[in-house]
């Protein structure tokens, strides 16, 4: 009788089926539904909203500012005269050199997946188009160098990045390091 028993269980061809049919249930049952809500920082309001009977619709997801997108006008508004001019003598080059004269690499970087305690530099100028509503990239860049806690992105903290830049950096280093990050895009 045991034998019988190990000889009917161990045919793989009658398992075999079982198991797939198992595991397409399993699937099917967890397939998520393109309907519902994910975990996001709008979910706890969506689901109350729901729960009081109010009708919920989810906004699109905005398509992204590109530098490409943006006139040489709309990438330089608001800059101060000075940058403007030194912008037209500025060299990419000069500005690496700039950027670990003045410790700026060790908390910046151009490898998106290091991280450090300033923001990555990796694609900034695509990044600078859309970070502060109603600034231009070069403006954002150049406001973060001498005024960098006025803006503070997402998850990093004020007080780290020096203050004084505007007053130790020459106005040719500044406009340096903002052509340099605007080049850096997509």
């Amino acid at each position: 009788m045991k034998a019988r028993f190990l000889l009917r269980c161990s045919r793989p061809q009658s398992i075999f089926p079982l198991a797939l049919l198992l595991m397409v249930i399993l699937l099917v049952s967890c397939s998520p539904n393109a309907n519902e809500p994910i975990i996001s920082p709008q979910l706890g309001p969506i689901l109350a909203a729901r729960e009081a009977g109010q009708v919920v619709a989810a906004l699109p997801t905005p398509t992204p500012v590109l530098l490409a997108s943006l006139s040489e006008e709309e990438i330089y508004a608001g800059l101060p005269e000075d940058i403007v001019a030194a912008l037209a003598t500025a060299d990419t080059a000069r500005a690496e050199q700039v950027a670990l004269a003045y410790g700026c690499v060790g908390c910046h970087s151009l490898d998106p997946n290091q991280m450090m305690s300033g923001p990555t530099w990796y694609h900034m100028g695509d990044t600078a188009a859309g970070r502060v509503p109603g600034e231009s990239p070069a403006f954002y860049i150049h406001h973060s160098i001498v005024a960098p806690n006025d803006y503070l992105v997402p998850g990093y903290q004020g007080g780290i990045m020096p203050a004084d830049f505007g007053q130790r950096m020459s106005t040719q280093e500044l406009a340096d390091i903002v052509a340099y990050l605007l080049e850096q895009r997509q």
